[in-house]
């Protein structure tokens, strides 16, 4: 890295790296059904900040916009109370081995 250093962070415990995000709803089937849902969020928002939805369709849009990220964010609580603290932590340590 010719210029540039790596920005480093102190990282609470229990912290999780940020997902990544597919770019579009194809490269989303391949991953979860959050991942799908998260597109489908991005692409019906774009559409309808882009106002290519029909003025006779945007009340069913903003709809179905707001149930997609009420399943998101029902399926981010999930896997936050299923990642609770400790859930990572290696317990195979033996100290008699050293």
């Amino acid at each position: 890295m010719a210029g540039k250093k790596a920005h480093l962070a102190a990282v609470p415990p229990g912290a999780r790296a940020p997902r990544k995000e597919p770019k579009n709803i194809t490269e989303a089937l391949d991953g979860s059904s959050r991942d799908v849902l998260g597109a489908m969020r991005r692409a019906l928002a774009k559409k309808l900040d882009a106002g290519e939805v029909s003025s006779n369709a945007i009340a069913s849009a903003y709809k179905e916009l707001r149930e997609l990220d009420r399943l998101i964010r029902l399926a981010d609580s999930e896997a936050d109370r299923d990642d609770g603290p400790g859930d990572d932590v290696d317990d195979s340590f033996d100290s008699a081995a050293i």
